[in-house]
Formats: structure tokens, C-alpha cells, sequence
């Protein structure tokens, strides 16, 4: 694209465009053949955002939209609420675009959040950390002094790595560096980090620091978290983008298993047999099966080393009536409790203090000793182990964006593993496909994004 078609690219959407790839493709005018594939929120926004301009079709091998943005239905005893199995939070400061996106133009619904936390060792009764909170005064909470004054280093740090816009300093660099005690680095830090991203405590030392950290620290305005959730989960907000949809055509349970060049456009063949030509192909999907299909074309090398380079872990999430795994006194709970176990750290959030509705818990169970005992529903995840290299190999993939008219989205393609920058993803696509689509003009001008390069 030419400098001047970047410009062009940048005033309308608001964001910086990134750098772009030798043999990127200039912004389409004439209506194309777009075939996206992977249907969670990167893939339903690209299609919003060129629904109109292109005919679209979406392919997603699940039952239904959505991807981490999964939401389940509790009623306890007369509440009911839809609960968040997978991505949850968001705000203005940490999730700007995305929020503008939910509260201004689709209008859903959203519920504040009481955010403080616990921190506790498996079997013992007094905490290594309770954070102050409404109903819980600095004063009352001065024999975890020490612990409190890691945790404002810790974000002191994070917002440094912030300004600096620093992936390469690592948690272990981070906080060896810190000035409190060597035995609560050990017994409290690594491990608090290590619960904010799901990992064991050796995974969490390979983490970028910023990485790790960032949706600790940028909702964070006057020492309060600013963070809200979808009422009605996150689900409804792919729901709303879908049912606005005019020239899109959606495929559930159907799954993209080849992707072939044939002359100027391409062939997706999908799991029931069909064959979709595109002239454009969006790969929304993770790592792992995007690699699957770039794999099958010619010079597909670079691609498939970008995204060998993208490691992930396994979670497991669980949504359960019982509080088995809050801390031993009630005085003690917070919306946020994370017990440390060995190498494992692993956080389970009360809905009824979170958010004042249902009396329930979402917990991360993969690890832990026993299983709730009054499970409602539970999802397996993959949560991405965001190292420097991680982020380098973003690099990787965003200087091929584009390149004969196949396309990156998803969480993992800029930033950290959020909404934010899924919603990202896509709007760099339509910033070269669809700029001045009628959905992306409904967003106006945006906010600046901590997910811009």
C-alpha cells in the first residue's frame, strides 16, 4: 500500500495501521468474496465490519459463535444470570475500542465490578494478602502491609513497562529487580503473577512482565480497577454483532479443513464438503489450526514458523454453587482468591461479590486437589504463554497481514490475550477491505489502544 493509502487508512480508522507487508493489497473498492474462518469475536467483528461492502461468509467449527466469549445461564435459588465461562472483564482504560464498541454502538447492557483479592496458601487459614475495599479500610489490614507494598511496586513497575512499551523485560527480570524481600518475592509475588494469567509460577517468569501485567495495571485509575462485565455475557455482545449482519452468511459446526490457491482467488474446502471461493481469506482462528491451513499452501514456511512460535497451556474453567475454594474465613473473601498450591496459583471469583447477583463461583480447576461439588457447567481453555518471543512472532505475522489477500485476526495477533485486541485484529483488515463501511463509521472516531503496535 502506498504511503498515501495508509494515511487514508489511519484518519479513518483512527488507529495507527501498522507496518504492512511488500505485497499487501491496497483498499478493495469493488465488491469481493471474503471467506472468514473462526467465528469467536475477531472473526464475527471483521464480518460486522465489512458486512455491506463485501460478501462475507463465516465459518465456524463450534455449535455456535463466540469462541472465548462463551456464556452460561444460572438460576439459584430465583437469581439468574448469565455467567462468563471465558473472557469477562472490560473497560474503557484497558479494553477502550472494545467498550466504545459494546456501550455506545450495540448498546449492551453492562454491570459494574467490585474487584479486590485474596491471596492464600492451600491449608492455611490466615492469608498472605487481603486488598483494601469498601467494606474492608486500609487500617483493618495492616498485617499485610508487605504483601501491599509488592503489589504497588509490582504495578509501579508495570506501569513503567507501559510507558517504556517494553515486551522483552520478563517477570523473573521484573521482579528480581524489586526491593522487597527475597522469601516474599518467592511466597507471594510470583505467585500473584502467576494467577493473573492462569500459569504455574515457572510459567509465569517466562512472561513478558508487560505482558503479564497489563490487565492488572491499565484499568487501574486512582489506585481503583475500572472493569465492568456484559449483564447478559460476553455472548450476547457476538450475538448482537451477528443478528446486525446483512450480507453475511454464517456456518456453524462447520469446520475449515483445506485452503488451497487456485489462480487468483482461493478454495476453502469445509468438513461438510462445500467449496467456498474467495478472493479474500480471513484466518480468525488460534495458532494451532491456523498453522493446519496456511500449511497446505505454496511458500507457506515463513507463516507456519511464525506460528510454531505462539506456546500455550492448558486451563480449565468451572462454574459451581459451592465456595470450596474461598479462603477459610468469610471475613476474608474477595471478589478475586487465589490459593497457592506447590508450583500452582489458581483463582476462583465470587459472582455474589463481583457483581451482587447470583450466589456462584467461576473458578480455574485444572489443578486443584478435589472438584466442586456442585458443578454447573465447566469449558476447556488454552491460555496463551505471552514470553518475548510470543510477541515477536506477532511481529512476524503482522508483516505478512494481508500478503495476497490472506488475512491474520484473533487475541493473539497484537497485544495481550484479550477482546480488545481481537477487536483490533479486525479493524486493521477493514481499515485496507472496508474503511468506510457503515458499521465502521458507526464507531466514529476511536480511542487510542494499548493493543496498537
Amino acid at each position: 500500500m502506498t504511503a498515501a493509502g495508509l494515511g487514508a487508512a489511519a484518519v479513518l480508522t483512527g488507529i495507527a495501521v501498522g507496518a504492512k507487508p511488500a505485497h499487501a493489497a491496497t483498499a478493495v473498492s469493488t465488491r469481493q468474496r471474503v471467506v472468514v474462518i473462526g467465528g469467536g469475536i475477531a472473526g464475527v467483528a471483521t464480518a460486522w465490519l465489512l458486512d455491506g461492502r463485501h460478501d462475507v461468509t463465516l465459518l465456524e467449527a463450534a455449535p455456535s459463535l463466540g469462541g472465548h466469549a462463551t456464556s452460561v445461564p444460572v438460576d439459584v435459588d430465583g437469581h439468574h444470570v448469565m455467567v462468563d465461562i471465558g473472557a469477562q472483564f472490560f473497560g474503557p482504560y484497558s479494553h477502550p475500542i472494545y467498550n466504545k464498541l459494546v456501550t455506545s454502538v450495540l448498546q449492551v447492557p453492562t454491570v459494574p465490578n467490585q474487584l479486590d483479592n485474596t491471596v492464600f496458601q492451600y491449608g492455611v487459614p490466615t492469608p498472605l494478602m487481603v486488598s483494601p475495599s469498601a467494606d474492608r479500610p486500609i487500617t483493618d489490614l495492616l498485617q499485610y502491609l508487605p504483601a501491599l507494598q509488592a503489589v504497588a511496586e509490582l504495578m509501579d513497575r508495570a506501569r513503567d513497562l507501559e510507558a517504556r512499551r517494553d515486551w522483552s523485560t520478563t517477570v523473573a527480570d521484573l521482579v528480581e529487580a524489586m526491593s522487597v524481600d527475597e522469601t516474599l518475592k518467592e511466597s507471594f509475588v510470583y505467585p500473584y503473577v502467576a494467577s493473573v494469567n492462569g500459569a504455574t509460577i515457572s510459567q509465569a517468569k517466562e512472561f513478558s512482565a508487560r505482558a503479564a501485567l497489563a490487565l492488572a495495571v491499565r484499568p487501574l485509575v486512582n489506585d481503583k480497577t475500572e472493569y465492568v462485565n456484559a449483564r447478559d455475557g460476553l455472548q450476547a455482545v457476538v450475538s448482537t454483532l451477528a443478528d446486525e449482519c446483512t450480507s453475511v452468511t454464517t456456518r456453524v459446526n462447520t469446520r475449515a479443513v483445506a485452503l488451497l490457491r487456485s489462480g487468483d482467488c482461493y478454495e476453502i474446502t469445509d468438513s461438510q464438503g462445500r467449496v467456498h471461493l474467495a478472493d479474500q481469506v480471513v484466518l480468525a482462528l488460534p495458532p494451532e489450526p491456523a498453522a493446519a491451513l496456511v500449511a497446505q499452501l505454496p511458500q507457506a514456511e515463513p507463516l507456519f514458523s511464525a506460528y510454531s512460535r505462539f506456546r500455550y497451556m492448558p486451563a480449565r474453567i468451572a462454574i459451581h454453587r459451592d465456595p470450596i475454594y474461598m479462603p477459610a474465613s468469610p471475613a476474608d473473601w474477595s471478589s478475586f482468591n487465589i490459593t497457592r498450591d506447590g508450583e500452582y496459583c489458581e483463582a476462583s471469583i465470587s459472582y455474589a461479590r463481583l457483581r451482587g447477583d447470583a450466589p456462584v463461583y467461576k473458578s480455574w480447576v485444572l489443578h486443584r486437589r478435589e472438584e466442586p461439588k456442585q458443578l454447573l457447567a465447566s469449558m476447556d481453555f488454552r491460555h496463551p504463554l505471552i514470553t518475548p518471543d510470543f510477541i515477536q512472532a506477532q511481529g512476524q505475522l503482522q508483516r505478512r497481514n494481508g500478503a495476497d489477500g490472506l488475512w491474520f485476526a484473533g487475541s493473539h495477533v497484537f497485544d495481550v490475550d484479550s477482546q480488545e485486541s481481537a477487536l483490533y485484529s479486525a479493524l486493521t483488515i477493514a481499515a485496507e477491505l472496508a474503511p468506510a463501511s457503515a458499521n465502521r463509521l458507526r464507531l466514529g472516531t476511536l480511542p487510542t489502544s494499548p493493543a496498537t503496535p
